[in-house]
């Protein structure tokens, strides 16, 4: 949860083998002092680290109860269905008067670097001029200065017409977009 923020019972159980759900049940009850829960729109619980847990654990980020937790669980299942090496949340990329972009992940997979945007019900102008920022960002050549290319940008969305919509505007960028439920 360190790593990950928050993460629904489901994404508990495949991350770590857990079974059935009566056995993930029995794991995060036993698991209650460091962890706190809500239900998810889904009905579905939600966890995330308590002060006990990120004391334990060595953490300074704070999380609570929050209604963008769909947000966090798309990317999460995109972690585990990919298992990428060397996952960063939202590191900053800036080239100083130029341009700043926060990716929700920078990540290794494949021995190439990727970009992970989650697109949960956001604003499709929003993902247009974080389109740009990247573009922009490509524009300098200060990531293909350093890594000899320029990262793969991948896309979760929620449905197939903001995914056509994503790939269209992406054009000029090594791009692939997935909707939710293909990833899941």
């Amino acid at each position: 949860m360190k790593k990950l923020d928050y993460l629904s019972r489901g994404q508990i159980q495949r991350l770590h083998d857990l079974g059935g759900d009566r056995n993930a049940r029995r794991v995060l009850n036993n698991m209650s002092e460091f962890i706190a829960s809500f239900r998810g729109d889904t009905g579905e619980s939600n966890f995330y680290l308590n002060k006990t847990g990120r004391e334990r654990v060595g953490s300074d980020v704070v999380r609570q109860k929050s209604t963008q937790v769909n947000h966090y669980l798309m990317r999460n299942d995109y972690y585990i269905r990919f298992k990428p090496d060397d996952w960063k949340n939202e590191m900053k990329l800036s080239v100083k008067d130029v341009v700043t972009v926060i990716p929700d992940s920078y990540f290794l997979l494949q021995l190439r670097r990727h970009f992970l945007e989650v697109d949960h019900l956001q604003h499709m102008v929003k993902n247009r001029d974080k389109i740009e920022k990247y573009k922009k960002l490509k524009s300098t050549s200060a990531v293909q200065d350093k890594l000899k290319y320029f990262p793969k940008l991948v896309w979760v969305t929620m449905t197939e017409n903001r995914k056509k919509q994503l790939l269209d505007w992406c054009e000029g960028l090594e791009t692939v977009v997935y909707t939710w439920d293909e990833i899941k």
